[in-house]
């Protein structure tokens, strides 16, 4: 199997990718994109090898995005409520099947219990073949 290509959105310091890393998933980070300019001085410290692009994922081009022939979005995004909605409606429309999850730390072993949210989503029919230890799903609209 061909390691998966990777795009991470809102990249900040490298949270996701760190956490794709530890995953043991092949795969490979083909570009990172975060406008704050000090989250990028850490992010290419932490990632040397990985391409950095300081700008908004509004300033993308469809070419850009074209271009870096992903399989998979990772993404960290500031503002939850809000970049959620938006982003549901747009994998939606472009008829994705997805399922989200609210996961606390605890259940894999970490002190930490905030719940944290997550997606997953492909554009085939089939059911999510998923299921994280400890999650409760969030029903769909």
């Amino acid at each position: 199997m061909e390691p998966l290509r990777v795009l991470e959105l809102y990249s900040g310091v490298g949270g996701m990718h760190h956490a794709l890393r530890e995953s043991c998933i092949p795969a490979q980070v083909v570009a990172a994109i975060d406008v704050n300019t000090v989250a990028n001085e850490v992010y290419k410290y932490n990632f040397p090898h990985t391409q950095l692009l300081a700008k908004t994922i509004e300033g993308i081009t469809l070419e850009e995005f074209d271009r870096l022939s992903f399989d998979m979005i990772l993404m960290s995004p500031p503002c939850q409520p809000f970049t959620r909605d938006l982003f549901i409606q747009t994998i939606e429309n472009c008829g994705f099947q997805y399922q989200e999850f609210l996961l606390s730390p605890t259940s894999l072993g970490i002190p930490n219990s905030r719940l944290r949210y997550f997606l997953i989503a492909k554009l085939q029919s089939e059911p999510l073949p998923f299921q994280a230890p400890g999650t409760d799903a969030i029903p769909q609209n």
